[in-house]
């Protein structure tokens, strides 16, 4: 009688790990949890291209200003004429290109993995040589 109620009693907790680390549930925040990351990361890339984006538009407004103050100040006034004859212009650049997507943390990872085996491949192969 008491191998019976062990087997039972050993049945329920069997069942109640598979309930609780099989469960729909986990799998759901499983997916939210990754949901969340790739969220997180495009995040980072948009703020990054936001960033580029508002870098030229300075470069385009310093390089007008650059423009009005040499066209205009050296006409208005001998001194802003005396200011412009001792500055020289830098050139402005526009050499700002679309930024690729960054790599989420495990795609940087399986990389170094990838890169580890090839090593360890090229190792081996040198040896047996």
């Amino acid at each position: 009688m008491s191998f019976e109620y062990q087997e039972t009693f050993g049945a329920r907790i069997r069942q109640f790990f598979t309930e609780l680390f099989g469960s729909k549930l986990v799998a759901r925040l499983e997916e939210d949890i990754l949901r969340l990351r790739n969220d997180y990361d495009q995040r980072l890339h948009d703020k990054d291209v936001m960033i580029a984006a508002l870098r030229e538009e300075k470069a385009l407004l310093m390089s007008k200003i650059t423009v009005y103050e040499m066209t205009i100040m050296p006409h208005a006034s001998r001194t802003g004429a005396e200011v412009v004859a001792y500055q020289k212009p830098t050139k402005p650049s526009f050499n700002f290109l679309e930024m690729p997507p960054e790599k989420s943390r495990w795609q940087k990872v399986q990389e170094e993995h990838d890169a580890r085996m090839a090593q360890e491949l090229a190792e081996e192969a040198a040896k047996k040589t």
